[in-house]
């Protein structure tokens, strides 16, 4: 029995040996040629300093530079007033009022302009020394207060015809080098702005009539006419404390251009080792293709890694010296690596198959780099999504970095979690996925018919 147990023993020592030396065996041949094709790899890398510029010093100009531009449009109590070239021929209570109201508002820096004509308002506006300016003419009040007298005389007399008004036209000249935007913006606020003047003289002439056969007096004075208020506020988890702003947008935005433009730097380091002969030397070694194509990734993937958390550290702490919000990364650190290592997977697919298809360098280059920029431009990088035609938002969400724009909003903007940006990740990690095996099914089918 005792001879049995210890012959059993010698069995399972030598099995087990036998799969520590199998083990080891692996290790040493396939972790050492990992080794070596990854520090070729890394040296290949330090060599492309014009592709080290790009995937780093590219992506911080921008993002410090886009921040900036963008800061007044998503923050709009920065106290940069438009300046405002104002017109009141009127002197009485229309005019008055009107520029009390546009005032108030905040948002202008009035220039007066006592006795100017339409046509001296319109030179000062064409030589851009305001974006806006506004004509009160003479008599307006006037002109208005018996519109409203005849209106109110008819409705209390029963006739149902609408008595003739004269026009009153407040003329608004606005620099031809604003947008559609900041135009439709001013035309509503002026509008705001007179139609609550109309309503007061309304009111006024409403109760004068109301007083003459009522024998009690009555006062609108102080009727407002404002009746409810409006409470604005972003759709965001009420504990969080992120608020959106252009740094929230940007540092997502930038960071995940920066990260697919590396496919430009991996392509062309592909194309050059097969076009320089080393990669011909490489097929000596006891290598296969897949682990050649294994450490460019694991090499890249340490870039976009580097890239990322670059871009995050110059939003917590160098983005704030330039006067803009620091970035806030939200609470969910798992939901940030796993969108990074997505964004980081799809685009070094999306390189390595581009750098198997491309015949030449330039072709590598200039395909990569426009790719991915159209990439960017349908992807809502350059412009929101929401204010694309119809066909483009159905093509938008066709590109992988409205996924990573996507996912890393959730993220930066409605402070979610993991849960929340698996489909965006997914979406990445599956396109990354299948670039790499076509670009192996590619690579064989060549190696096939050559």
């Amino acid at each position: 029995m005792s001879r049995d147990m210890s012959s059993f023993k010698e069995v399972i020592k030598s099995n087990i040996s036998g799969v520590n030396t199998f083990f080891a065996g692996i290790r040493r041949v396939f972790f050492g040629r990992m080794r070596y094709l990854l520090l070729k790899d890394f040296i290949m890398l330090r060599r492309d300093i014009g592709g080290i510029i790009l995937m780093f010093v590219m992506p911080i100009v921008l993002v410090v530079l886009m921040a900036n531009l963008q800061e007044s449009t998503f923050n709009v109590v920065k106290g940069v007033k438009i300046p405002l070239f104002l017109v009141n021929n009127d002197v009485d209570e229309l005019g008055s009022a009107i520029e009390r109201e546009i005032e108030s508002s905040g948002v202008f820096e009035i220039t007066r302009g006592e006795g100017s004509s339409v046509s001296e308002m319109e030179m000062k506006i064409s030589a851009s020394e305001y974006l806006l300016g506004i004509f009160i003419p003479k008599g307006a009040t006037q002109k208005i207060k018996g519109n409203v007298q005849r209106y109110v005389l008819s409705a209390f007399n029963g006739i149902e015809k609408a008595p003739l008004k004269e026009d009153v036209k407040l003329t608004i000249v606005v620099d031809p080098t604003a947008n559609g935007s900041f135009y439709a913006l001013i035309m509503s606020t002026i509008h705001e702005k007179a139609q609550k003047v109309q309503f007061a003289f309304i009111m006024k002439e409403i109760t004068s009539q109301v007083n003459d056969i009522s024998p009690v007096v009555i006062s609108a004075d102080n009727f407002s006419g404002e009746q409810f208020t409006v409470d604005a506020k972003f759709a965001i988890p009420q504990e969080s404390n992120i608020v959106p702003n252009a740094v929230q947008h940007n540092i997502p935005a930038w960071s995940l251009f920066a990260i697919f433009f590396i496919v430009v730097s991996l392509a062309s380091n592909i194309i050059k080792e097969r076009e320089g002969g080393s990669f011909t030397r490489l097929l000596t070694m006891p290598c296969t293709y897949t682990e050649y194509l294994l450490s460019k990734a694991i090499i890249y993937l340490v870039v976009a890694l580097l890239q990322f958390a670059i871009m995050l550290l110059i939003g917590f702490y160098l983005i704030p010296y330039i006067g803009l919000p620091a970035l806030e990364p939200g609470h969910s650190l798992f939901a940030l690596i796993f969108m990074a290592l997505s964004a980081a997977v799809a685009a070094i697919g999306y390189g390595i198959a581009i750098g198997n298809i491309a015949r030449t360098n330039q072709q590598a280059s200039v395909f990569g780099a426009v790719s991915v920029v159209i990439f960017a431009a349908v992807g809502g990088i350059w412009i929101p999504i929401f204010v694309m035609s119809p066909l483009m938002q159905v093509i938008s969400r066709f590109s992988p970095l409205n996924w990573g724009m996507s996912g890393f909003y959730q993220i930066f903007l409605r402070d979610e979690g993991l849960l929340s940006v698996l489909p965006y990740g997914g979406a990445l990690l599956l396109f990354g996925t299948i670039c790499f095996i076509a670009a192996l099914l590619y690579k064989s089918r060549c190696s096939h018919y050559s």
